[in-house]
């Protein structure tokens, strides 16, 4: 399964501290979504299936996922431990809310990740009178303080901001405030996610919502980045968007088309359909013509 593998993505918890209205963990923000549990990988299931030999012929692991937030993993800092000891030279990257565990936490994660590449994502969507409207359950105030503690022991933070009409104004403020604090970037962007989240979620966005129409064109980013996704439960799938598909309750009769296949046969089937000029619905919207990557307005490094 990891042969040629360079960069693994790593889902290692389900459990999440935060209520977002189109995150797959929940139902329209409310819940947990029925077709999952709670749980977290371990170091010792790392260890077990993840030898030192692969970890070595690794460019990256990144720590992020559809449904927790890592930091609620509980061996988060060990596991990185492990892979660190396992070669030296590998980036560790994360996403996260920011609004849990303590500033010491954040500290010995920031000591961690110490390598010219690595850094940490805090998904932060606006300023403190926003940032909840969407981060549901998220306290600000102990987000910036646990920036403040990961970026003191040097280490490199990234500001991601989701964009909608309630927050739009605020792009400018928040990137002076990313620039103030330290962070090493900013980027905003708008989420594609309104053709699977249709409900009146008390949010929307900065203009009116267009179904694109996705093509058969797909330039497959598991492919481009030689990557593949594990998930919580230490199941390995194509990319982390094919297991969203397969597991989000809402909007699941768009995605029937890769319910007859295990996780195991979609690493063979997408390939196939990509072959035959027939992908899946959720390839074409990830990484079809019109792809994620529209959805980035802005990508700015500030230091």
């Amino acid at each position: 399964m990891l042969d040629n593998v360079r960069e693994i993505h790593i889902e290692p918890t389900s459990i999440c501290n935060a209520e977002c209205p189109m995150c797959a963990r929940n139902l329209n923000g409310k819940g947990i979504n029925p077709n999952i549990v709670l749980g977290s990988l371990t170091t010792d299931w790392f260890k077990e299936n993840l030898p030192s030999r692969q970890i070595e012929k690794l460019d990256k692991v990144f720590f992020c996922g559809n449904l927790g937030d890592p930091a609620a993993c509980p061996e988060l800092l060990g596991i990185i431990q492990y892979l660190k000891s396992c070669n030296d030279s590998i980036v560790i990257g994360l996403n996260s809310n920011g609004g849990l565990k303590t500033t010491g936490w954040w500290s010995r994660l920031g000591a961690l990740l110490n390598g010219p590449l690595d850094y940490c994502v805090f998904s932060i969507d606006g300023l403190e009178d926003t940032n909840h409207l969407y981060r549901r359950n998220v306290q600000w105030g102990k987000v910036i303080e646990n920036a403040k503690a990961f970026i003191s022991a040097g280490a490199s933070a990234h500001w991601d901001m989701l964009v909608f009409k309630h927050n739009a104004q605020q792009v400018n403020d928040a990137r002076t405030m990313a620039y103030e604090m330290g962070f090493k970037w900013f980027r905003s962007k708008n989420t594609d996610r309104w053709d699977t989240y249709r409900d009146d979620l008390g949010i929307e966005p900065v203009e009116r919502y267009t179904q694109p129409r996705y093509t058969s064109v797909v330039t497959c980013e598991k492919d481009r980045d030689r990557s593949v996704f594990i998930d919580y439960t230490g199941k390995f799938w194509p990319c982390c968007h094919m297991a969203e598909a397969y597991l989000n309750k809402i909007g699941e009769e768009m995605h029937q088309d890769i319910k007859n296949f295990s996780a195991k046969q979609l690493h063979s089937e997408y390939k196939q359909r990509l072959e035959s000029n027939k992908p899946f619905y959720i390839c074409r919207r990830a990484c079809g013509t019109i792809n994620k990557r529209s959805q980035w307005k802005t990508e700015e490094q500030l230091g």
